[in-house]
């Protein structure tokens, strides 16, 4: 008999503060959007990002450990512990043997790499900084995490893209499942830095000042582009006899998951609406959750024009029309490789509360985007458990999942 995924912990780490925080001001509606701070972007033509606040890598990490980690790295072990906190696995000098990690990232290991390479052309073989050169894999966070924690289950690394956090969990769920792990944890992480975000400016893809001001506004009407986000969004997933057994709190159930891909114009969104409706409903038909029973749709919506109306109207198909309640978290967080982690991980926070959190920015629904429930302005009811998340990155690859909200 196949084992049943929970979710037994949840953490961020955003641009709206850490786990508490970032509910309150995402059922608040507010946006952690700014503008950039941490590099010069005087000669770029976007100049706002969803970067970190509230977050001391040394408040979780000793400082002799620190300079062996970059960004990604200490974000994702300030994030991991604070899920397995939350989960209420505590650390141990023992360890577990049955708990392992698999993350989700676009940019581990990139920062490190270019650093890296800089100093080695720049100084040759004896000036490049020897203490960079193990964080310039794209697994580092994820070896981290297991270093850091003692955790000697399973240690995979994703990087799809924007689908990077769901498909993550995806991986998890599938694994737990099949009794490979007893629990893991999983998520997605990611960092946003010059280079980076440079080359996403020149793509011309980003939201600019123009007839509309800068920034990320799903379905909206003024929409004129993503916005890059940052930040740690982790999920403690693990077999349900297990959590139970340790009397732990289930917060949610992974019931279903949906994954396909498709083709794409380079560094561009789905335009194949069949591909993601049939993502949909893959998830909906192994959770067995028919499209009514669904409370609310967390979207990959991220102010992209095209891909924005693409989704809406995939969703109005696999709900036939029904306004669903429907939301996007990357009005608030940004996007990026942990944005559909900041999906799930605001599904799981909300629907605790009874809520589906609205839509930061979304104040005009395009009428192009089809006859979809906004949720916009002040937090809705979450008329029932089942909520499905969506993840469609730039690139083709496309996730859903449907949980149960406990």
């Amino acid at each position: 008999m196949q084992r049943r995924a929970a979710i037994t912990g949840v953490a961020a780490c955003s641009s709206l503060g850490q786990t508490d925080a970032f509910l309150d001001a995402l059922l608040a509606g507010r946006s952690g959007i700014r503008p950039i701070t941490s590099f010069d972007v005087s000669a770029r033509r976007a100049k706002h990002a969803a970067e970190l606040i509230d977050f001391t890598p040394s408040a979780f990490i000793a400082p002799m450990k620190l300079r062996r980690m970059d960004e990604v790295g200490a974000l994702s072990v300030a994030s991991a512990r604070l899920a397995l906190d939350a989960a209420g696995l505590p650390r141990t000098d023992a360890g577990y043997d049955d708990v392992g990690v698999v993350f989700g990232t676009c940019t581990c290991g990139v920062h490190s790499t270019g650093e890296f390479l800089d100093r080695l052309l720049e100084l040759g073989p004896t000036g490049a900084p020897a203490l960079l050169f193990s964080n310039t894999v794209g697994n580092a966070a994820a070896s981290l995490v297991a270093l850091e924690e003692k955790l000697r289950g399973p240690n995979t690394t994703l990087s799809y893209k924007e689908a990077s956090g769901l498909a993550a969990v995806a991986l998890a769920t599938d694994l737990v499942r099949a009794g490979k792990a007893g629990a893991l944890v999983t998520g997605g992480a990611e960092d946003i830095y010059d280079l980076y975000f440079q080359v996403h400016d020149w793509f011309g893809v980003l939201s600019v000042a123009g007839a509309h001001p800068e920034g990320a506004r799903p379905f909206d009407a003024t929409r004129n582009g993503f916005v890059m986000g940052e930040g740690g969004f982790v999920l403690v997933v693990e077999d349900l006899a297990r959590a139970e057994a340790r009397h732990a709190t289930v917060l949610a159930e992974v019931l279903g998951v949906g994954a396909n891909a498709g083709l794409t114009p380079v560094n561009a969104w789905p335009t194949d609406p069949a591909l993601l409706v049939r993502c949909m409903r893959m998830a909906l038909d192994e959770a067995g959750v028919s499209p009514d029973q669904v409370g609310a749709v967390y979207a990959a919506a991220n102010g992209a024009v095209d891909f924005d109306r693409l989704e809406a109207g995939a969703i109005a198909e696999v709900f036939s029309g029904r306004p669903v309640p429907t939301t996007s978290v990357k009005g608030a967080v940004g996007e990026g490789g942990m944005a559909a982690a900041a999906s799930l991980v605001a599904a799981v926070l909300a629907g605790r509360r009874g809520l589906v959190a609205p839509t930061a920015g979304l104040t005009s629904p395009d009428p192009t985007c089809g006859p979809l429930g906004w949720v916009m302005g002040a937090p809705a009811p979450l008329a029932s458990p089942y909520v499905l998340v969506n993840s469609f990155a730039s690139g083709g690859t496309n996730y859903s999942v449907v949980i149960k909200v406990g």
